[in-house]
């Protein structure tokens, strides 16, 4: 193959690349296949760069011959443009230059093709994806948000989001998908960092001080803000704490986070109030919830109640009903379960999230919710949730749910699960694991909580098989 020759990409693959096949040197054998982040299906593209590997290569692309009708002009002047270094690149978003409608037909793709090759689903039944109710909502919908500090060139201090696939920081001003009191809040700090001229945490010596800024915003107007910083010697966090209030009044929470420990995980375990309320308050369709500043909570406020009425509608609980949460977090969508359900048991194993959701439980007068913290396999093992249930809802992380506590859930017998899934691969392995126990996919529906990414969020049923 010339350099030089363009390239047909053909379709998106999990994960945002577009894929490609190189020309074959044998016409028996299809080429190799190549994967190319920030293509779109129908682009013609020239490579700049070209990194082959055993089954596969990873272009990256320098020129766009003929763009695709699906391409659109990104919003944020980070994002990727053709012939930019990937160390310019914000690795924040994958899919500004896609259109909504060809991002939501991506995703709902995507879906329906993984359930098909791994959850071994010959047709399942996967719906449109649900989208924001406007094109404004496709922007500026986050409500948190996590920075690096760096140092470029010239030794100034500066905050953003890493490249793709590295942990080069590139710069930001504003960010799109962030609200705007993000902006506010990371530039008021690194501002007061930068004239401090502070030492910032290397991860390869394991030395300084300053490593990560954290912004959480909540729909009631509420910000919380928590610089992260090793133990070690460092500034007068109270001043900082005065400072950042006096300058962005919108700042209801400054909490300092401790980390320690070496690698790239984000946060520690110690947080200290530094100034104002000790939670964020938050309010998701007539409930309140009361949130650590490390709790879990969807990210997309608007979008987290579409979801979580398409699970309570998937759910179709009864008076006499017994409802299991498992990987319940503050038991939000246990919570609007309880409304029709007789008795709802949220399992959660992060202790400060048991503790949120029993004092939201307080907030909203809610009976019949009744919290187990542990894992879910071990809180199972032990039939510490002894209620039969008619319904069980599952909100796993990344990885899934643990063999064990489908096992558990296919002993227990429910009449339908609820599946909320952030990744369709694990879903897919769970569905195909759930079938053995009678249980089969009766409808998957993707909604788009992270327009302008990948990430593909979804709510799947399943339900029984009669006789088992």
């Amino acid at each position: 193959m010339n350099p030089s020759d363009p390239v047909l990409l053909e379709r998106l693959a999990l994960g945002g690349d577009a894929v490609a096949r190189l020309p074959s040197v044998d016409p028996s054998r299809p080429g190799q296949v190549v994967f190319v982040p920030f293509g779109a299906p129908g682009d013609r593209v020239i490579f700049s760069s070209l990194r082959k590997e055993n089954s596969f290569a990873r272009g990256w692309i320098g020129e766009i011959t003929d763009p695709s009708p699906q391409r659109r002009e990104p919003r944020c002047p980070l994002f990727f443009k053709p012939g930019r270094a990937p160390q310019q690149v914000c690795g924040g978003c994958d899919w500004q230059h896609l259109h909504s409608a060809s991002q939501a037909e991506g995703k709902r793709t995507l879906l329906l093709e993984t359930l098909q090759r791994v959850g071994k689903i010959a047709q399942p039944n996967v719906q449109e994806t649900v989208s924001a109710s406007s094109p404004d909502g496709a922007w500026r919908y986050r409500n948190k948000g996590l920075v690096p500090f760096a140092r470029n060139a010239e030794g100034k201090i500066v905050a953003g989001f890493y490249a793709p696939g590295s942990h080069t920081v590139v710069p930001l001003e504003n960010c799109p998908v962030q609200n705007e009191r993000f902006d506010l809040a990371v530039r008021a700090a690194r501002e007061w960092f930068a004239e401090r001229d502070v030492s910032l945490y290397d991860p390869t010596t394991e030395t300084g001080w300053l490593r990560h800024l954290l912004v959480r915003t909540a729909s009631t107007g509420e910000t919380l803000v928590a610089p992260v910083t090793t133990s070690s010697d460092g500034l007068d966090m109270a001043a900082f704490a005065h400072d950042l209030r006096k300058t962005c009044p919108f700042v209801t929470s400054v909490f300092h986070n401790i980390n320690d420990r070496p690698g790239n995980v984000v946060l520690g375990p110690r947080w200290k109030l530094l100034a104002g309320k000790t939670h964020l308050e938050e309010k998701l369709l007539g409930l309140r919830f009361r949130l650590s500043p490390g709790a879990f909570f969807q990210v997309n406020h608007a979008m987290a109640e579409k979801l979580y009425t398409l699970a309570v509608d998937m759910a179709a609980v009864g008076a006499l009903d017994v409802v299991w949460e498992l990987y319940a977090g503050v038991g939000a969508m246990g919570q609007l379960l309880a409304r029709k359900a007789k008795l709802v048991w949220a399992v959660e194993e992060n202790a400060q999230a048991v503790r949120d959701g029993i004092e939201s439980l307080e907030l909203n007068k809610v009976p019949n919710v009744r919290f187990r913290q542990g894992q879910c396999e071990l809180v199972l093992a032990r039939a510490l949730v002894k209620d039969k249930p008619a319904v069980v809802l599952l909100d796993p992380p990344r990885a899934g749910c643990d063999k064990s506590v489908l096992k558990f859930v296919m002993r227990a017998g429910p009449q339908r699960i609820v599946y909320v899934s952030c990744d369709p691969g694990t879903l897919a392995r769970d569905a195909q694991y759930l079938s053995t126990g009678g249980y089969h996919l009766k409808r998957s529906v993707p909604v788009d909580l992270f327009p302008q990414t990948a990430h593909i969020e979804s709510v799947s049923l399943f339900e029984r098989a009669a006789g088992r």
